[in-house]
């Protein structure tokens, strides 16, 4: 009887451990919802390869407006677009908290140099005092060595040009009260401003993130361009998993590429040798 008390504890709890853990992976897409019907009107229609409206206006944190084109300048940086609204109370800090460590964690890229952040408040009653104190804190996650300030920008916007763009990337999301229900997603931008990936979810891998940004800048940003195309060419985007993957086919195509080219030179090698051999010995023997 002990035993059958002691497993019927131990399924108890493992369905609480399940229904915790089923709880905490919808928790990444849709917060604060209190009405499990509007659940529908929530989310992310992902449009990849639509360009963001460039004439979209923002206010940034000296409360000067700004059109979006100039938040893109004509370079070859990506850019990393988080929709985030700056009062909500837990999830969105801790989204920006992953976001800031996700960088710190790119070994050989750096923000500025290779890439740029832009954080935009889909609340349109956020004040830009909020925006930049949120601005102030979160610059500070960011290791030293970084070009921040004017590469990690938290904006805001009046109501009609937050609805364009948060259109123009299919996230929708609702107020629920006080708070707002809503996705939790990086949205990756061309230096053009196109939307080249989304990467949902409030944690993020860095390795993922890296592929992302070079994906987004055909592997121009960097230290080594045909590096990063190798890197391209072995790994593609899994949009069930929502994460990059190993391309199996690809890697042998590439190992068969490498052995080819070892074997070539190894025998150019033994070929060049053997020529001078033959060569140095007809001298010889002529001498």
């Amino acid at each position: 009887m002990y035993e059958q008390m002691s497993k019927s504890v131990v399924n108890v709890n493992s369905i609480i451990v399940m229904v915790a853990l089923v709880f905490l992976s919808l928790s990444d897409y849709v917060q604060a919802l209190t009405d499990s019907r509007d659940v529908k009107e929530i989310g992310i229609d992902e449009r990849l390869g639509e360009v963001i409206p460039q004439d979209i206006i923002l206010r940034n944190g000296d409360n000067g407006t700004i059109t979006f084109n100039k938040l893109l300048p004509n370079d070859d940086k990506p850019t990393i677009l988080s929709l985030v609204y700056y009062s909500c109370p837990r999830v969105c800090d801790f989204a920006l908290k992953g976001l800031a460590q996700s960088v710190n964690e790119l070994y050989d890229l750096s923000l500025g140099v290779d890439f740029r952040m832009l954080t935009v408040s889909f609340d349109h009653e956020d004040s830009w005092e909020l925006a930049n104190s949120k601005a102030i804190k979160l610059r500070g996650d960011i290791k030293r060595g970084q070009s921040i300030n004017d590469n990690w920008q938290f904006l805001i916007g009046d109501k009609g040009n937050i609805k364009r763009l948060t259109q123009a990337v299919g996230f929708s999301y609702k107020k629920d009260g006080s708070e707002f229900a809503h996705a939790s997603s990086l949205i990756i931008l061309t230096p053009e401003g196109k939307i080249a990936r989304y990467l949902p979810g409030m944690r993020h891998d860095p390795t993922d993130l890296r592929l992302a940004l070079l994906e987004a800048s055909q592997g121009k940003v960097g230290s080594s361009e045909l590096l990063n195309k190798v890197l391209l060419f072995c790994y593609g985007f899994d949009p069930i998993g929502k994460r990059y993957a190993l391309k199996a086919l690809n890697v042998v195509k590439a190992g068969g590429v490498v052995t080819l080219l070892v074997l070539s030179g190894v025998l150019a090698y033994f070929w060049r040798r053997e020529k001078n051999v033959n060569s140095n010995g007809g001298l010889q023997k002529d001498g």
